[in-house]
């Protein structure tokens, strides 16, 4: 309403839902760090956070295994590893609606293998949480949760999983984890997103600029045009008066 009465111009990112895509020729043990990264760092309150995950079915069982170990390594204490470390969300309110999350995808079939319990205590913690069997029939899969959660679909192929990853009506990022570089390009080229990442889930951000699609909102952020995006652009044409000697 502000920017409609004064003709201020309007740059809006209002989250996301960020895909992670995993190829089935990868190092599954690799692609399960990649993946707790963008999942569990800062609880997973980050914008460009990884918020579902599509496995390539080849390397699914190891992947799985993988991640659960990882997320195991992804505490609250205080005297873990800095790198590790699983800080408090931002508030119980948040948690709760993170748990609610969580336990709506079990209760509609997804596997919890590690997490998805609130701890004890006081504090806002919760902990590491990956649930298996997860399909687009789940929020946790559909809409942002905001919180160290990793839901994870099997796909039987790339092509399933780019499809999948490009669902939704957010648009802010999405990484590719492959080992083809052809599979690299057709993923930036058709995800829908205004940051594609590939081979890291937080490689480049925020050194460019990038512009959010959809429903994770509009304008440069970022980078020199972010300048552009807080510049106004005045024309003037000056010529000498008629009639002069």
């Amino acid at each position: 309403m502000a920017t409609a009465r004064t003709g201020a111009k309007a740059l809006l990112e209002n989250g996301g839902n960020d895909p992670l895509l995993v190829d089935g020729d990868v190092d599954p043990v690799w692609a399960a760090e990649q993946a707790a990264l963008g999942s569990f760092a800062n609880a997973g309150q980050i914008c460009v956070s990884v918020e579902r995950i599509y496995v390539h079915r080849r390397i699914a069982a190891e992947f799985l295994a993988a991640l659960t170990s990882a997320a195991r390594r992804w505490v609250a204490r205080p005297d873990s590893p800095a790198e590790h470390r699983l800080p408090p969300l931002v508030d119980t309110a948040h948690r709760d609606k993170v748990h609610d999350r969580v336990r709506e995808a079990i209760a509609a079939g997804a596997e919890p293998l590690v997490g998805a319990t609130v701890p004890d205590g006081p504090g806002a913690h919760y902990p590491a949480t990956v649930l298996a069997g997860c399909t687009h029939d789940m929020r946790a899969m559909t809409e942002e949760t905001f919180g160290p959660v990793a839901p994870v679909m099997v796909v039987p192929d790339f092509a399933a999983g780019l499809a999948a990853a490009a669902s939704g009506p957010y648009g802010l990022a999405a990484t590719v984890l492959t080992a083809d570089i052809g599979h690299a390009h057709e993923a930036y080229r058709s995800l829908p997103v205004g940051t594609v990442k590939v081979n890291a889930v937080f490689g480049g951000a925020p050194g460019g600029a990038a512009q959010p699609r959809g429903a994770s909102g509009t304008g440069f952020g970022y980078g020199p045009e972010l300048l552009d995006e807080m510049t106004t652009t005045k024309v003037v044409h000056l010529t000498s008066p008629g009639g002069t000697g």
